[in-house]
């Protein structure tokens, strides 16, 4: 009985190996392919300083998507921190659930002086409006002086909530 089991198993094998070899055929062929990932469940907001570091804002516009920011932006934060970011931002996430908000970010060096000063402005409605969020940046008298390699020793000072 088991040499008729072990025969069958052997001669099924045998017979799928012509068509596991067309099927790896046929993948290969396969041409222009393109593979996208899914978007990011938050808008993302930059502001560039001039001076080789900027300001990532993940704004969610729902409770979920404020979730995913905070998650993406803790990461990123944590590499720019080692100095192994891709770009030296400061990344901060934004929680725009409610009707609309304008929050003040400030961006403070080692010594803990302020650096840049950042205002975001959400509009509150329907998602299909486009772009709902503004970043300006406010000039600071002494500030920005930072290169490049410092912006990693950057922190975000406590944002301020408006309504």
């Amino acid at each position: 009985m088991k040499h008729t089991i072990v025969a069958a198993i052997a001669t099924f094998g045998l017979a799928c190996v012509p068509s596991i070899s067309a099927a790896q055929d046929q993948t290969t062929k396969l041409q222009d392919v393109t593979v996208t990932g899914e978007p990011a469940p938050y808008a993302v907001y930059a502001v560039d300083f001039d001076t080789g570091y900027g300001l990532k804002a993940l704004v969610g516009h729902t409770h979920r998507q404020y979730i995913h920011a905070q998650r993406a932006a803790a990461a990123s934060e944590a590499l720019r921190r080692q100095g192994l970011a891709m770009s030296p931002y400061v990344t901060v996430a934004i929680d725009n659930s409610g009707s609309g908000l304008a929050r003040q970010v400030q961006l403070l060096d080692a010594g803990r002086n302020t650096v840049a000063i950042v205002n975001v402005y959400c509009k509150g409605g329907d998602p299909s409006q486009g772009r709902r969020c503004s970043l300006v940046s406010v000039p600071v008298s002494g500030g920005g002086a930072l290169s490049p390699r410092m912006a990693s020793t950057l922190s975000v000072a406590a944002v301020d909530e408006g309504g």
